[in-house]
């Protein structure tokens, strides 16, 4: 493996997290909670877990083969975890559409601003 191979990309991980706070603030605003900080870390927890160990397992951050593939099974995989982790490790409901709409947010944003990206990176680069 070449040093290049194991560098993390840290703008996608800041960015993926990005996506992952703005999940929990939009539906936060959207649903009028007031819960506080308290509330936002245990809505956020089981979601960054989850997608932390699918980004590991499917090495996300620092394989370049097949990036869209591994987003893919990240967020599947991310968000199903995260599911199972907020079922059985908090207090939370966790009804199906909860699943779907996260779901939907994250592969929208992750899959998004990486798109946006890489039509940047092609329009710089001479042709």
């Amino acid at each position: 493996m070449t040093a290049d191979a194991r560098r993390v990309d840290r703008a996608a991980v800041a960015a993926d997290a990005l996506c992952l706070v703005a999940f929990v603030a939009i539906g936060r605003t959207s649903h009028d909670l007031h819960g506080g900080l308290g509330w936002f870390v245990d809505v956020l927890w089981p979601f960054a877990v989850g997608w932390a160990v699918a980004a590991v397992a499917t090495r996300l951050y620092v394989a370049r083969s097949h990036p869209w593939a591994r987003l893919a099974v990240t967020g599947a995989a991310g968000v199903t975890l995260a599911l199972v982790v907020r079922a059985t490790l908090t207090t939370r409901a966790t009804p199906v559409v909860f699943g779907f709409v996260a779901a939907c947010f994250l592969a929208l944003t992750t899959f998004g601003w990486r798109a946006v990206r890489a039509l940047v990176t092609r329009r710089r680069v001479p042709a």
